[in-house]
């Protein structure tokens, strides 16, 4: 007895340490757990098990059974007749932070996935702790360090140097191009030897597949894929609104499905992350969110930028084109170039339903905190699927057994770690118990009423303060900052109203100039070009002028000041013009020229 309690004691020191919250779970006790009388669903695609016997034996399941399957005389039993019990949902696609811990397990997912995380091994280990108020943490430590330019031994020994040190339970190298293909196709045999699979971006997904990569990241890899030389230079410039508009090359794409499918490679759509806002259901999540938005409690330490930003970024779209900004509202849109996005979207999810038909595997993923929030959109990325044409179950699927450890596992022999998102014999007791049928509506994965990580049913609800981010955080894209680098013209004549143009970066299609405090109609031209009209007025000898950007993030530019042409000089400088007013950061040496007033020589 007294070794429990000293290690349960560690075990707690163990997160104060690491600045997590500790907040008791409900404990099963020492005897067997049973639930009976729910249907399962086990994650594997197996059909639903109704009535349905589950025994728990400390943090592991020890049987999965039909009705009237034995079970030990002296366990603890709890009738969850009615109920539909899941596996713990697991997020392949997360870049986790401490603060986001207990916002997964309010939603059931009790494993998340960090692609390029740099958590250590006792991090890790401290979020299998039954009691740890977070989900599993299954992270890569960081990336091998490769460079194109290195030879076939260079690259195993950064492998083997990167395994030694940072034990990852997977690969997340950065992005594949052509420039670095052969380094990666040699990385690709040390990793598979190793027992890893390979989970990454890539320029050229088909190429990628071939030189062994095992999950594809977003589906932007098939679409460059299939855009020519010139598309290529031209998407890269700006002159087109979105990848997926390229997409529609079905005659080429169908070959593409089929060989990574083939080959067992498994799709991480990141969905909602790229396109919640166009699907049909983005009023729907935006209520939920406003909803979720108003728990004081979770209010109490969640960014207020990041729940306006995911709002916001319903009710935009994610635009690579120079004509708009990154994150374009909808009711600045054209409706030709809103038709374009739509048909973006759709043909993605002719990609997803084509690839599950062909019995290829989804993962699904969110990239959050991206989206705005986490553990919730899970579930909305599982109803994009289904709209996209996948079935609950398949849906169900790719954020349980397709996006387990087991993938993560698939290579070694043994496996490394008992597997989650499944509901079977060995598995981690992670699950979650609903109150509807998810096979019916996929919608129903979000009325929870408990939660179970390791064999202990977690205390749903927000903690007061459970943790801060220790950085800013934003939503991805975000509303940038403006900068101004120019206007003309840089002298104003008299108190008539005149039209300025300013020149800079992250201007928005609501970009406001301001001259002094007081806003100026404003037209956007493009991402780095603005129209105002100044109104006349009494002026003094210089007339600041800055552009606002409105919340979420956003804020106010430097400023710039423009001489009253009629006004006699003081010998005040007076600042119109930088360039270039961006530049990387570093110790190199670069040019700086400043145009203004009142400049003399030295």
């Amino acid at each position: 007895m007294s070794r429990k309690v000293s290690l349960s004691f560690l075990c707690g020191v163990l997160l104060i340490l690491r600045g997590e919250p500790v907040q008791s779970q409900e404990r099963a006790g020492d005897k067997p757990l049973i639930l009976k009388g729910a249907t399962v669903i086990d994650g594997l695609g197996s059909p639903a098990i109704p009535e349905a016997v589950i025994v728990v034996e400390r943090d592991r399941i020890k049987a999965v059974g039909r009705k009237g399957s034995p079970y030990p005389p002296d366990a603890n039993v709890i009738d969850l007749s009615g109920k539909f019990i899941i596996p713990g949902l697991v997020d392949s696609h997360v870049h986790y932070q401490p603060w986001l811990g207990e916002m997964f397990l309010n939603y059931g997912v009790t494993s998340v996935m960090i692609p390029g995380g740099d958590y250590s091994t006792a991090d890790r280990e401290a979020s299998y702790q039954s009691t740890a108020r977070m989900p599993r943490i299954f992270a890569t430590g960081g990336r091998p360090a490769l460079q194109p330019s290195m030879t076939r031994e260079q690259v195993r020994a950064a492998v083997q140097e990167w395994l030694r040190n940072r034990k990852p339970e997977y690969a997340n190298p950065s992005v594949y191009n052509d420039g670095n293909a052969q380094v990666y196709r040699w990385a690709a045999e040390d990793l598979h030897e190793a027992g890893l699979v390979w989970f990454g971006h890539t320029e050229n997904a088909p190429q990628s597949i071939k030189d062994g990569q095992d999950v594809v990241e977003h589906l932007w890899g098939f679409a460059e894929a299939l855009m020519s030389p010139k598309q290529l230079e031209g998407f890269q410039r700006g002159e087109y609104l979105h990848w997926g508009l390229f997409l529609k090359d079905q005659r080429r794409l169908d070959p593409m499905i089929k060989d990574a499918v083939s080959k067992g490679v498994y799709l991480n759509p990141t969905l909602m992350y790229e396109m919640g806002s166009q699907s049909a259901l983005a009023r729907k999540f935006q209520t939920e969110l406003q909803t979720l938005f108003r728990d004081e409690t979770l209010m109490s330490y969640f960014p207020k930028n990041l729940a306006d930003g995911a709002v916001f970024k319903l009710q935009a779209a994610r635009n690579f084109s120079r004509r708009h900004e990154n994150l374009v509202a909808f009711s600045l849109l054209p409706p030709a170039d809103r038709k374009q996005f739509d048909e973006a979207y759709k043909l993605c999810g002719q990609l997803l339903k084509k690839w599950a038909a062909a019995g290829g595997k989804i993962m699904a993923g969110t990239d959050d905190p991206s989206s705005g929030f986490a553990g919730l959109t899970l579930h909305m990325e599982m109803e994009m699927l289904v709209e996209s044409g996948l079935t609950p179950m398949q849906a169900l699927q790719s954020a349980t057994g397709w996006g387990s450890s087991a993938l993560l596992t698939s290579r070694r022999k043994p496996a490394a770690k008992p597997p989650v998102g499944i509901l079977a014999e060995g598995a981690y007791a992670d699950l979650v118990v609903l109150n509807a049928n998810p096979l019916e509506n996929i919608s129903n994965s979000k009325k929870i009423e408990r939660v179970m990580k390791g064999g202990q049913f977690v205390k749903l609800g927000y903690t007061p303060n459970y943790g801060k981010p220790r950085n800013a955080v934003a939503i991805i894209p975000r509303i940038p900052e403006p900068e101004i680098s120019a206007v003309t013209p840089s002298i104003i004549e008299g108190n008539r109203e005149f039209e300025i143009t300013v020149h800079g970066v992250g201007f928005i299609g609501n970009s406001v100039v301001r001259a002094g405090d007081t806003a100026a109609p404003t037209t956007f031209v493009n991402i780095r070009t603005l129209r105002a009209k100044i109104p006349g007025q009494n002026r003094a000898r210089t007339l600041k002028l800055s552009v606002f950007n409105a919340p979420p993030d956003g804020g106010l530019s430097n400023s710039i000041f423009l001489k009253n042409g009629n006004e006699s000089s003081t010998g005040v400088l007076e600042l119109s013009a930088i360039a270039p007013y961006r530049v990387v950061e570093g110790n190199h040496e670069f040019d700086l020229t400043v145009t203004g007033a009142g400049f003399v020589p030295t």
